[in-house]
């Protein structure tokens, strides 16, 4: 089987246009004058941003598996910038858009100083996150990896709130460069055996997919992979750096690019295809990790009194859900990891905003010191369970199909106590989610509120809070064309692992 097949591109270059619409804000927003002016002028790009990835998803064949959108240009003879679009990327791509609107109405509100600054920052991540979603050679996304940890720690440094963000941006980076550089070993093995089967160099994924290393050596390459791609998904055990940065960074601002997007899933999906029988060998430890993940990051969820903590640790359980679909390696699963990834992103950036203008409004994320939110923020409060709700793979949520599916493939893969663990997981998610639900909206407040509480929601809170539940509900209730658009190339990936050859 050839992996990922490749369409002709078309005349409309949309993969650079999904990366030169956010830089092209890098660089206008810090020029404007003022607040206002730095607001239309963001909401103008994030708008076109969106409208281009809806055109994706729009003009995207989802029967077929191949890449389209493809460009690629030549820059060194090992080094190609080859960028295209498929199943496995376009949600990623939407959601990714979609939470740039969201971010710029968020920085809006909680009245980031110096807005054109902040605005340029976001663009400059989102630009990066586009560059990496569509990159289809592995140097390239390696690259753009490392250029992802500037505007995170910058993000984190300039508008973080906590006394100790500096010693937690810097935990961020450490894990993240360390992470890099396991991931780098791994992809250098690839293309050094690539070299060796053909007389050439390159990184590019179906060259790379061609020629897998054998025996040891893909064993090897599959750890250095696996564990590298671990540290940015904030995969249990090596996700210390996410609750420091968490509670002592941006809650909100970066937080929804590192968590919401789950570019690590998403690398998973195309970097395991490389590797497919390490990863059948690897599939029991990489199952139990995500086990383990799932428990660990639930009860320490349940034991936090710090909201901000309490989401950091829900990601790392969530991850371990996400790991464990990835890892069924056949059809249901993996469709039902890759929709539950763009759920929990969603979800994640929804409670994460939440969270945040809650934090912006009574002036702390500590649980004893909220409490009776509900009645003067209703429409905040809303938010906040539909995207509990929507974590917990409620019906009628964006997660119910995905959960579902995602169990069908643990069951057929690994065995009933795996899928049982899973649904316990999801029972636990429940728990701690709706106990920081009541207690920060609907209990009595057992201390005193750091500063009066406003009782009306503005024009830009009521928008960003409206959209966030529209978008929940709509995609829950109209689920199918999601399923559809994945169905092929979920397909062909799991072919890919399938051990039986295809006469």
């Amino acid at each position: 089987m050839t992996a990922m097949p490749i369409a002709p591109g078309p005349a409309l270059p949309v993969c650079t246009l999904l990366i030169v619409l956010p830089l092209l804000g890098l660089w206008i927003l810090p020029l404007t004058r003022d607040r206002r002016q730095t607001l239309w002028a963001a909401l103008l790009i994030a708008g076109l941003e969106l409208a281009l990835a809806g055109y994706v998803l729009y003009a995207l064949d989802p029967g077929s598996a191949q890449a389209q959108f493809v460009e690629r240009v030549a820059l060194l003879p090992f080094l190609n910038w080859h960028t295209g679009i498929d199943g496995l990327n376009a949600l990623f791509i939407a959601a990714t858009a979609l939470s740039g609107l969201w971010l710029v109405l968020y920085g809006h509100v909680a009245g980031a100083k110096p807005p054109g600054q902040y605005m340029a920052a976001i663009f400059g991540y989102e630009a990066v996150l586009m560059g990496l979603f569509t990159a289809l050679d592995a140097l390239q996304f390696w690259l753009l990896a490392g250029v992802e940890m500037l505007p995170a720690a910058y993000l984190s440094l300039r508008w973080g709130r906590g006394r100790e963000r500096r010693r937690a941006t810097g935990l961020y980076v450490h894990f993240i460069a360390s992470g890099l550089f396991l991931l780098g070993v791994g992809l250098a093995i690839l293309g050094w055996n690539h070299a060796d089967a053909t007389g050439d160099w390159s990184f590019e994924l179906a060259d790379l997919a061609a020629t897998p290393p054998a025996g040891s050596l893909q064993n090897l390459a599959f750890a250095f992979v696996f564990f590298g791609l671990g540290v940015r998904m904030a995969q249990f055990p090596f996700h210390a750096w996410l609750p420091e940065l968490s509670q002592h960074g941006t809650l909100a601002t970066a937080g929804v690019f590192l968590v919401g997007t789950k570019l690590g899933i998403y690398a998973l999906l195309r970097f395991l295809p490389l590797l497919p029988e390490a990863v059948h060998a690897f599939k029991p430890l990489a199952a139990g990790l995500g086990l383990c993940g799932i428990f660990y990051g639930a009860l320490l969820a349940l034991m936090q009194l710090n909201l901000r903590r309490l989401l950091a640790f829900a990601a790392v359980s969530h991850t371990g859900m996400l790991v464990i679909g990835v890892f069924c390696l056949n059809r249901e699963g993996l469709a039902g990891a890759l929709l539950l990834a763009v759920n929990f992103g969603v979800a994640a950036s929804a409670l994460l905003f939440a969270s945040g203008l809650v934090l912006h409004r009574a002036g702390s994320a500590l649980l004893p010191r909220l409490g009776e939110l509900f009645d003067p923020m209703p429409l905040l409060g809303l938010t906040f369970l539909l995207a509990a709700l929507s974590t917990m793979a409620m019906p009628g949520t964006p997660g119910f199909d995905a959960a579902h599916l995602l169990l069908e493939g643990a069951i057929e893969t690994h065995d009933w106590g795996v899928a049982t663990a899973l649904a316990i997981g999801n029972v636990l998610a429940a728990a701690f989610l709706l106990r920081a639900f009541q207690q920060a909206f609907l209990a009595p407040r057992r201390e005193t509120v750091i500063r009066p509480l406003k009782t009306q929601l503005g024009p830009a809170e009521a928008l960003l809070t409206g959209s966030l539940c529209a978008v929940l509900v709509g995609v829950g209730f109209y689920s199918e064309p999601w399923l559809a658009l994945v169905e092929t190339s979920v397909g062909a990936l799991a072919a890919r692992f399938d051990p039986t050859p295809t006469p």
